[in-house]
């Protein structure tokens, strides 16, 4: 049987493109969404009902998948710790009722580690998220502490400005990057399916760096 995927946040732009990146693999997806779908129907999406502040809801999105993928992100309506408190709910549930169950998370590049390549244009644009909206990063490093203290098998995908467009190419994922400059949300599901294959970046926080031809 197919793996079933399992993604938060299902809705947004993110987790669409993230969504029809896993379908096109040929992953069976259980898309998780706050409102009214309108998600494409396929033979192997399954859609349902999950505010990711809901433990109850998530675990009914998680049950029996293979891979949890959170694409959350925060907006004006979105509370400032949704990221942490979504990411708890995952970890607890995976770690309580099926613990071999993989976590794949999306953050920012305002999260970082010892050693990592930082170029000019990324340490300016998150200055300047920091000053208009420090809790957005705040909420990110917490996620992760989450998982990092967690013994769950996770990987936080990194990235630094979100765009529409289209992926051609392989992703170029490394331990430090940099980070390029603009990533498409396509970029990032073809990134989640190339981590779900390769099994590549366990407990670890790899950079969307770009393409490989």
């Amino acid at each position: 049987m197919k793996p079933l995927i399992a993604v938060l946040a299902a809705q947004g732009r993110s987790g669409q493109a993230c969504v029809a990146a896993l379908l096109e693999a040929g992953f069976r997806v259980r898309a998780g969404v706050r409102s009214e779908s309108t998600l494409q129907e396929h033979p192997d999406l399954e859609v349902v009902r999950c505010d990711a502040r809901n433990k109850d809801e998530v675990a009914t999105l998680l049950d029996g998948a293979d891979v949890a993928v959170s694409m959350i992100g925060h907006n004006r309506r979105s509370s400032a710790d949704v990221q942490s408190v979504a990411i708890q709910h995952c970890v607890d549930i995976v770690s309580e009722r099926q613990p071999e169950t993989r976590i794949i998370s999306l953050t920012g590049t305002g999260v970082r580690l010892p050693g990592d390549r930082i170029p000019l244009f990324d340490r300016a644009a998150n200055f300047a998220i920091g000053v208009v909206d420090p809790k957005r990063i705040a909420d990110g490093k917490e996620h992760v502490r989450i998982l990092q203290e967690s013994t769950v098998d996770y990987t936080i995908l990194r990235v630094l400005k979100l765009t529409g467009g289209r992926h051609q190419g392989t992703v170029t994922l490394t331990p430090h990057g940099p980070a390029e400059l603009f990533t498409p949300r396509a970029r990032v599901g073809a990134a989640v399916v190339q981590l779900i294959e390769t099994g590549a970046f366990q407990r670890a926080l790899p950079v969307i760096s770009g393409t490989s031809a």
